[in-house]
């Protein structure tokens, strides 16, 4: 069970991961000086609730801190665990191809093919993903896939759909590949930031999968990037 102090000083606001039952308790068995702190940090959050929120995955990994195992959050609490951006990678051959399964159970992580492996976060490691990214670059006739100059879709990826699958359920289903069209925009290249992002739990599948219509120029590349923020050990 956490403690009134442990409550207090994280640097998360954990009141809404916790129950009445174990809030009591902790009251209860908190020395005066504890009392003191947590009053104390519940007037500061009661004259900043029409503060600003933190911004992106951040925010929206706070919105969900009761989502989270028990463990995890006596962790964030205790400051053993912390919460740090994170970006996923994976890089595939498409050449010739007009489906890509872009994370796949045999997949290991190479330093500049993929960072993930076995299509799943490692054990213990919750991900809020913010977003998604889809690149694409053509390796010349001498060139290896560490030499390709990734960039923003053609037009014949982007003309074709995705679909991303996680924690057993579709989670994006059918969409244009014109998503990752950010020509024009002041937006990271081909980065689609999700309007609803994700819990994704540790240990289980991710998929990322396209399709498009004609088949891809010999050379031709994809890189994949999943971006948010992950819970890692402090």
């Amino acid at each position: 069970m956490m403690t009134l102090g442990e409550i207090t000083q994280s640097e998360f606001t954990l009141l809404g991961a916790i129950s009445d039952e174990e809030l009591l308790m902790a009251l209860e068995g908190a020395t005066p000086q504890a009392k003191k702190k947590f009053t104390k940090a519940i007037r500061q959050f009661a004259r900043s609730r029409n503060m600003a929120p933190s911004k992106g995955s951040r925010g929206e990994l706070e919105k969900r801190l009761h989502l989270l195992p028990r463990d995890i959050q006596e962790g964030l609490a205790r400051k053993t665990l912390q919460a740090v951006d994170a970006a996923y990678y994976v890089v595939k051959d498409v050449s010739g191809s007009r489906v890509q399964k872009l994370l796949k159970d045999d997949d290991n992580k190479v330093v500049g093919l993929s960072n993930i492996s076995s299509a799943k976060l490692e054990k213990g490691n919750f991900f809020m993903l913010s977003g998604l990214t889809l690149l694409s670059g053509v390796a010349g006739a001498e060139d290896t896939v560490h030499d390709v100059n990734f960039g923003v879709i053609p037009d014949y990826l982007r003309n074709g759909e995705f679909e991303f699958i996680a924690n057993g359920t579709n989670l994006i289903q059918n969409a244009s590949n014109e998503l990752f069209n950010t020509t024009g925009q002041t937006m990271p290249v081909g980065h689609y930031r999700l309007d609803n992002p994700k819990l994704i739990k540790d240990q289980q599948t991710i998929e990322f999968n396209l399709e498009w219509g004609s088949n891809a120029p010999a050379g031709t590349y994809v890189k994949a990037i999943l971006r948010g923020t992950i819970i890692v050990k402090a």
